[in-house]
């Protein structure tokens, strides 16, 4: 069995140790003793999970709960669970909120700007009434917040200073806390340094960045294990971050398919190769299929395979990441053979 401990690769684990954010958190720790505090933070840079490590007494997704009133009552609900505030108006849903309470409130900007405005407003005046109700407040981006709620009172008793900004991981801290996630949720013999490596650099160019790369570890270990295997390939990694197929493999010529063929032959059981091991292939094939790639040709037809996203460089070396390479070998291979 790969996976030990698969709850440990959902979305919303709450790892015990939170690696990378040491500053922030402590920025984070700082506000909340205070009351209020903003995580800002694009896809996948942790603002969730930093304000679930802190903790809430409710917590509120407010893209899925757009108005005031919706939020309310899923406080409440959390709140006070045998409570029904159905059909109760807004001011009345704030009285059953008692003092002392800490609200986490999830993407804030996707509630209705109107009414972002209003319950803004009305959670960050709750001491006029005496009561102390905490928040923490997320947002993909704090200035555009600001601009939603286009108050400057308003943003200043809501937010103000007190903005915890998280800027994306470098990849060095990405593969820090993927092989952390790894050694908490998958058997050690399972994968390797390597297997580390390519989920990092998947998830590195992808829009839901650490995110993503928690998604292709388990589900790259869930192939693996449909197999039968004990151990993570890389080809199960680019099967997990697998795209629409190269349908731009019908406008290559034999030569430019034979510079990617030689790409992906050098990758087959490899997570990353050396320019001198593709250029050894390339020979190989060069022979298999009687075909000759000239210098310059190589250089011009690699530089287009590394610009259109076939072929990705990183810090390890050259590798293939949206398509398993033992699929495209073979689609390769039936199109130099009908050429």
């Amino acid at each position: 069995m790969i996976l030990k401990d698969a709850k440990k690769l959902d979305l919303s684990y709450v790892p015990k140790n939170i690696l990378c954010r040491g500053e922030e958190l402590k920025r984070l720790k700082i506000f909340v003793s205070t009351g209020k505090v903003l995580i800002s933070g694009g896809i996948g840079t942790g603002k969730t999970m930093l304000a679930r490590h802190i903790g809430g007494d409710a917590y509120v997704n407010c893209y899925m709960n757009k108005t005031e009133h919706r939020v309310l009552e899923e406080i409440i609900k959390q709140l006070k669970p045998r409570f029904n505030p159905a059909g109760l108006p807004n001011q009345k849903l704030w009285n059953e909120i008692e003092s002392g309470k800490r609200i986490i409130l999830d993407e804030m900007d996707g509630m209705n700007v109107d009414e972002l405005r209003h319950f803004a407003y009305s959670i960050s005046r709750q001491y006029e009434v005496g009561k102390k109700i905490e928040y923490i407040a997320i947002t993909r981006n704090h200035f555009i917040l600001e601009q939603m709620m286009n108050d400057e009172a308003i943003w200043s008793t809501f937010a103000g200073k007190a903005v915890v900004e998280l800027k994306p991981y470098t990849r060095e801290q990405m593969r820090e806390i993927l092989a952390f996630r790894a050694q908490e949720s998958l058997d050690a013999k399972a994968y390797d340094d390597d297997i580390i490596a390519l989920i990092t650099d998947s998830a590195l160019i992808s829009p839901g960045h650490m995110r993503t790369g928690i998604d292709l570890m388990r589900n790259a270990a869930l192939m693996a294990e449909s197999r039968g295997d004990t151990t993570i390939t890389p080809d199960d990694v680019r099967e997990a971050n697998r795209e629409e197929w190269v349908g731009d493999l019908e406008n290559m010529e034999k030569e430019e398919m034979l510079v990617f063929l030689a790409v992906a032959a050098a990758c087959r059981t490899n997570a990353y190769v050396s320019m001198n091991e593709i250029v050894d292939m390339l020979r190989v094939k060069e022979e298999e299929y009687h075909i000759k790639v000239d210098e310059t040709r190589f250089k011009k037809t690699f530089q287009a395979l590394l610009q259109e996203d076939f072929v990705y460089q990183g810090a390890d070396g050259f590798t293939i990441l949206h398509y398993p390479v033992a699929a495209l070998i073979e689609e390769i291979e039936k199109r130099m053979s009908c050429h």
